[in-house]
């Protein structure tokens, strides 16, 4: 096993620790036939994978540095799961009505993660382990809920949510991190937990 892809098995269980963490219920793939997974390994890569409709799923997972991964998801089952470990990369997902779900998790430094969610059920959490790496998130509405974990020094993270049921549950952990939440709408609960300077 290369080392690349031991430091992605390790992303994988952290991304399960992490999500028992913070209390969620465990995945539940979608019914139906659309599915899709991209491996990469190497410097300067693109991804990208469009679904929609029906069951959706999609996984995409990058090794190196100054990669980019895009995930666009509109209507029924979706889900989604992207993984990059190394340094300079980016992530996005975008993701457009019914059941949603949505991990991202990054290790490295000076990486970029994005959500960007309208409608139906939500839930998403993207995690990042590493130094100077910052993650965006922005929620139309729905059942929401959000949990944004970053451990490391330098990280900075923003979340904004337009309406419906909310929750955020915000963790980081380390030194010169930033936080900004804009919070609309609706039945709320917004938890931060942020340990050190």
């Amino acid at each position: 096993m290369s080392h690349t892809r031991h430091k992605l098995t390790i992303a994988v269980a952290l991304l399960l620790v992490l999500s028992l963490f913070s209390l969620t219920p465990p995945l539940a793939l979608a019914d139906g036939p659309l599915e899709a997974y991209i491996y990469q390994e190497g410097d300067s890569n693109a991804a990208n994978i469009r679904q929609e409709g029906q069951g959706n799923s999609a996984h995409l997972s990058q090794g190196g540095n100054n990669n980019t991964g895009y995930i666009y998801q509109a209507g029924e089952g979706n889900v989604s799961l992207q993984l990059q470990n190394g340094h300079s990369n980016v992530a996005y997902a975008e993701i457009i009505g019914n059941n949603n779900v949505t991990l991202q998790t990054q290790l490295g430094e000076g990486n970029n993660v994005y959500i960007w969610q309208d409608g139906s059920n939500n839930n998403f959490r993207q995690n990042q382990i590493g130094f100077e790496n910052q993650a965006y998130a922005w929620v139309q509405g729905s059942r929401n809920s959000i949990r944004q974990h970053q451990f490391g020094i330098g990280h900075s993270s923003r979340v904004t949510i337009t309406g419906d049921d909310n929750t955020v549950n915000h963790v980081q952990l380390g030194f010169g991190t930033e936080l900004t939440v804009v919070f609309i709408g609706d039945e709320t609960v917004i938890n931060t937990f942020r340990f050190g300077l």
